[in-house]
């Protein structure tokens, strides 16, 4: 079994420092930027979604109202 010197284990700490948590770093970054689109993006569907829905609920008493009001006269 080979041992490893104080500096090879440094050398590698470094690297993982360097490298590897920055890339996470940068990797989480991105993903929390990206979430935020989405869910800007979703919003805004949900948002269209909600007044069509609300347009249709008020259509359909209009045309209720309508109908009861045309079969009193």
């Amino acid at each position: 079994m080979a041992r490893i010197t104080t500096q090879e284990l440094h050398r590698e700490i470094e690297q993982i420092k360097n490298n590897h948590l920055a890339h996470i770093e940068k990797s989480m970054d991105t993903l929390e930027t990206d979430a935020k689109d989405n869910r800007k993006y979703f919003e805004n569907r949900l948002d269209r979604l909600d007044n069509r829905i609300w347009g249709l609920v008020l259509l359909t008493i209009s045309t209720l109202a309508t109908t009861i009001v045309s079969m009193m006269l």
